[in-house]
């Protein structure tokens, strides 16, 4: 064992809790609920002040709680270190404010979650870092959006809602090539599936409130990669006050825990409706990487281990339909938030792409018949015959 690399089933459950040759101790890792630390003698606070400590002294920059989830996902991930923060926003811009600054650009495609897009054309755009948006189908001249200034290359796959992916291990030469930092959102493969650290990335980061926690009862982020960039980070972190609170990393810890039987399970049921979709009359097109038709179905298969938990569909009729069938859905919850043990129904155009230009949303392959399901953990059976039912009344 102790020559072998330890699956991601046996680090979801114990990295960053480890407890053997420790007595008397609780198994689960307890919530250090408190803003502060006591030190015992000045000579601790003169220490930790030059940077000699690794004492805890107040929660924005470290506590014990969160830092076994930290452990948890650098495992997961195969990082040197990671941050976690409280949200998936917050890890973004932690990543940003390590390696830009105003004068800087970012190169992204056009097909990045739509929180995101707006970070970047607001926030970001007034602080003085501009980004330089990609089409997808532009992306394999990528280079052409590269200047002088560019300092990270932004990459989202799969992507949401249409399950597009792209080749990590080519965007990363690309990084590597230009020197420039290359930075990968793994929330919908997350690190069971997904590995960006492996094929050439930087730093990845997630919305852990998605399928890191599990359960849709928290909301964080999570940020890993080396050390390096760790630090900087951490510091982005504390002095914007990005931290999360102890309960809410107790809660990511308890979910990270079943993380890989609950994406298994997750797996199987998107196939399984993914399959019945691109069968029926009432359905015109399936996103799904995982049916041999779909156009990244080589790709994902070489850089995913499966084709993930997220299944897009247009449905015949248009915008109409899209609303009858969502009000028609008798298990499903339509809720805009996605990675639950819960399946959900999104509808696009009113929650991840509002607001979006037509020409955009062309680009983006989003139109009012777009429907996207969250995959949950439920009797596959039963989700399909609801989606049935409901299809027939569209």
């Amino acid at each position: 064992m102790a020559n072998r690399k330890r699956s991601a089933a046996t680090d979801c459950v114990h990295a960053g809790e480890e407890l053997h040759g420790r007595g008397n101790v609780p198994l689960t890792t307890p919530i250090a609920q408190t803003s502060v630390f006591v030190l015992e003698k000045f000579a601790d606070l003169r220490r930790y002040a030059e940077g000699k400590s690794n004492a805890y002294l107040y929660s924005r920059y470290a506590n014990p709680t969160v830092a076994a989830a930290e452990q948890k996902i650098a495992a997961l991930e195969g990082a040197e270190a990671c941050v976690v923060t409280a949200s998936g926003m917050a890890a973004f811009l932690c990543a940003v404010l390590s390696c830009c600054q105003a004068g800087d650009e970012i190169v992204a495609p056009l097909d990045i979650y739509g929180g995101t897009l707006k970070l970047m054309e607001t926030v970001l755009a007034r602080c003085g870092i501009k980004t330089r948006f990609v089409a997808f189908q532009d992306l394999p001249q990528i280079e052409r959006s590269i200047t002088r200034r560019t300092k990270m290359l932004l990459i989202e796959t799969p992507t949401n809602p249409t399950v597009r992916c792209i080749d990590l291990e080519q965007i990363c030469a690309v990084g590597r090539k230009h020197k420039i930092t290359t930075v990968v959102d793994n929330t919908f493969a997350t690190p069971i599936l997904q590995q960006p650290l492996a094929l050439g990335a930087d730093m990845v980061y997630h919305s852990a409130t998605k399928y890191l926690g599990g359960h849709s009862d928290l909301t964080a982020g999570a940020l890993a990669g080396s050390k390096k960039w760790m630090d900087l980070a951490r510091q982005v972190m504390i002095v914007t006050g990005g931290c999360l609170d102890p309960g809410a990393g107790y809660l990511l810890i308890r979910g990270l825990k079943t993380l890989e039987v609950r994406v298994q399970r997750a797996c199987k049921n998107a196939h399984a409706i993914a399959r019945f979709l691109s069968h029926h009359r009432k359905v015109s097109r399936v996103f799904f990487p995982g049916l041999p038709e779909d156009p990244f179905h080589a790709l994902a298969a070489g850089q995913m281990l499966d084709a993930g938990m997220m299944v897009s569909f247009d449905i015949r009729g248009g915008g109409r339909a899209a609303e009858k069938f969502i009000d028609s859905l008798k298990l499903w919850y339509l809720a805009t938030t996605l990675g639950g043990v819960e399946s959900t129904v999104s509808y696009p155009l009113l929650s991840s792409h509002v607001g979006l230009s037509r020409e955009r949303l062309k680009l983006l392959g989003v139109s009012d018949a777009t429907i996207r399901l969250s995959v949950g953990i439920e009797d596959k059976d039963d989700l399909i015959g609801d989606l049935e039912q409901a299809i027939e009344r569209a």
